[in-house]
């Protein structure tokens, strides 16, 4: 399963940027964020190799994956790669200056791997719906660096 989306947001790309990758703003716009783990490299220099985790609820227990970043082209291109026991997943967020302080965000998430209980899950909420839920993300996150 893939969930694409882009958006324009009126504000310059390194304005975007900053917010979409503070640890401290996770909470505000990632869907049933619990919290960061910082596990390797330098949290104020990212590079390539870097890991933390990061915990989601989900009902009435917690999840956590392992993120790692993959790929860093600061501020065009930020690609990660998320384990745990249910799925994998490869997110990608790309950056473009589109006109006079504009940046076009696009934010993708790509299932790679679903264990058993992802897919009986997935057989109860379409791909449809999957991808609304994105958005609503996304169109939050939007929101928030607009009105900072």
């Amino acid at each position: 399963m893939r969930l694409d989306y882009e958006v324009v947001i009126d504000k310059p790309i390194e304005v975007v940027w900053d917010y979409v990758n503070d640890r401290d703003n996770l909470e505000l716009w990632l869907n049933d964020f619990v919290r960061y783990e910082h596990l390797s490299g330098d949290p104020d220099a990212p590079k390539v190799g870097d890991t933390c985790n990061m915990t989601y609820s989900q009902g009435k227990s917690e999840f956590t994956m392992l993120e790692e970043i993959t790929a860093l082209d600061k501020p065009n291109h930020l690609k990660m790669f998320m384990s745990c026991k249910m799925f994998d997943m490869e997110i990608v967020n790309d950056f473009e200056t589109v006109g006079e302080g504009q940046t076009r965000l696009f934010a993708g998430a790509n299932f790679v791997r679903m264990g058993v209980l992802m897919r009986v899950a997935f057989l109860f909420s379409s791909e449809k719906k999957q991808l609304a839920e994105h958005k609503r993300q996304i169109d939050k996150l939007k929101e928030l660096i607009e009105a900072t």
